[in-house]
């Protein structure tokens, strides 16, 4: 346990992933409240927004306040507003998918006393521009229910979203070898499956397969085309290694910071390596439960999400503080961008709810002198529209 109190600004506690977060931040500190600060925005604005935040700092006088952010949420707390929590507590950004958004997210975090990522590149950019920097894995923070072996009656299994780049082709290669994969999830030949039958693939699954490339949209690699090359390992090998499970892992850089490839986790580089890799673990048993305990006794020393968090958090609150640092200019194409796109959700939102007049002054927004800003506008419109049209 963390002792201390914490603040949670949330960006969507409907959110399955932020809502099991905020349980789990509810077990990790001595006191602790999470603030749906989207959900409040969209109703009533920054104004009452930002009041229900002081009230909340008057009220519970948190030591840490956690703020995190996603892409449909960027213009709803200012970073100057961010940066003048630091004068009452500690404020920590607290980054999801910073492989994919660090470009934008850094000028919120240059308002933070410290930073919690995921993205390695993106941490060596905050120390050097000054601003503490802490590497952490987002797995389910919840430990399985069961975890009691089973008969190992699937060779090669993939759970996830098919969609997503090289993953299906991966897949195929393996197949057109005669190697046969059991994929679950979303694309999926069989679709996806509950959270108590995934534990139940894992378990049974002598290989569990996860992939690294990420997807990000368009509208981000139009502005920085190189995330499209930026890997990331996800929560599944740790998920995996929580349970004894072997996990074989597309190479990405990132892989190496957590575990140690042959050791704690199998690699392949391509499709004609994953073929390799698979043959050779599915004809060495031992050598793959071997890579299972060793990951287990791992993740039970130093990623278990209680042990990580608090040795993160702990760190956090007992080095000095810096609240004199200087901010430094916003001002990159994808960061108003970004604003823009926000702005479009809550322009939206406000018109679902009939109230024209909040819809009309959502457009009118720091940066909307932006050329970005308006593109960024106009495309969160479009592109939210377009989702409710597939859906009906």
């Amino acid at each position: 346990m963390v002792e201390g109190s914490a603040l949670w600004l949330a960006p969507g506690l409907d959110h399955p992933v932020y809502g099991r977060f905020a349980e789990f931040f509810g077990t990790l500190f001595r006191r602790f409240e999470a603030l749906d600060y989207r959900a409040a925005y969209l109703e009533q604005g920054h104004v009452a927004l930002e009041r229900r935040i002081v009230d909340a700092l008057d009220r519970s006088t948190p030591e840490l306040v956690i703020y995190s952010q996603f892409p449909n949420s960027y213009a709803y707390i200012r970073p100057e507003f961010l940066r003048g929590l630091r004068a009452r507590s500690t404020v920590v950004g607290l980054g999801f998918d910073d492989e994919i958004y660090f470009e934008q997210a850094k000028f919120f975090y240059q308002a933070c006393s410290a930073v919690v990522t995921t993205d390695i590149a993106g941490a060596e950019w905050l120390r050097q521009a000054g601003i503490p920097a802490y590497l952490a894995q987002l797995q389910q923070p919840q430990p399985p229910a069961n975890v009691a072996p089973m008969t190992e009656d699937i060779p090669v299994s993939f759970v996830g979203d098919m969609s997503k780049p090289g993953r299906r082709e991966f897949v195929q290669h393996l197949e057109s070898r005669g190697i046969a994969v059991a994929d679950f999830g979303a694309g999926s030949r069989r679709g996806r499956v509950s959270d108590a039958e995934v534990l139940d693939v894992f378990r049974r699954s002598k290989i569990n397969l996860n992939f690294t490339a990420t997807n990000p949209p368009q509208w981000i690699l139009r502005h920085d085309p190189l995330r499209a090359r930026f890997g990331q390992i996800k929560g599944r090998p740790f998920e995996l290694a929580a349970m004894s499970r072997f996990c074989l892992c597309e190479w990405t850089p990132c892989v190496a910071h957590w575990f140690r490839p042959g050791i704690d986790i199998g690699v392949f580089h391509d499709p004609e390596d994953l073929e390799r890799q698979v043959r050779r673990y599915l004809g060495d048993d031992s050598l793959r439960r071997g890579a299972a305990a060793s990951a287990r006794e791992r993740h039970r020393v130093e990623f278990a999400p209680g042990i990580q968090f608090a040795r993160l958090f702990s760190g956090i609150l007992a080095a000095p503080k810096n609240s004199d640092r200087r901010m430094l200019a916003p001002g990159n194409a994808v960061f108003y961008e970004s604003m823009g796109r926000s702005r479009g959700v809550a322009f939206l939102h406000a018109l679902q709810r009939r109230s024209p007049a909040r819809a009309l002054r959502e457009p009118f927004a720091p940066y909307s002198t932006r050329l970005g800003y308006w593109r960024g506008f106009a495309g969160a419109v479009m592109d939210t529209l377009a989702a409710r049209l597939r859906r009906a």
